[in-house]
């Protein structure tokens, strides 16, 4: 009776097993990679949303007081497109105060891979008596 010598390289399973672990720590980093990438892009999308939204309010401050005449006469909304973000500024007139009062509002929304978003900012501005 012969007997098997113990071979001092590596069986065929260990190197399936070796070369699974690889694939599997692969796989993980880029997963963790791509979510990284799309949490960076989300953080800059609703940081820019933001800076479109107080855009939207200094430009309803600035018109205010450039032409009181036409933004007192305002109502409604306006809408506007900025690359791949909407912008909606609405002038709503308060009424029953003593000085007269506007109330803006603005909501800038955008899409990506994980659905729509938005930003909203709002703000009163007054006519002082």
């Amino acid at each position: 009776m012969r007997f098997l010598k113990l071979s001092r390289g590596q069986s065929i399973i260990e190197v399936v097993i070796a070369l699974s672990l690889v694939a599997i720590v692969v796989l993980a980093l880029v997963r963790v990679t791509i979510s990284s990438i799309q949490n960076s892009t989300f953080a800059r999308d609703q940081r820019l949303a933001t800076q479109y939204a107080q855009e939207g309010i200094e430009n309803a401050r600035k018109l205010k007081e450039e032409d009181e005449t036409e933004f007192w006469g305002k109502s409604g909304s306006e809408e506007e497109t900025i690359g791949n973000f909407e912008r909606t500024v609405t002038y709503t007139p308060v009424s029953g105060e003593e000085d007269q009062k506007m109330e803006i509002q603005v909501i800038v929304t955008w899409e990506d891979t994980k659905g729509t978003h938005q930003s909203e900012l709002s703000t009163y501005l007054t006519r002082w008596k």
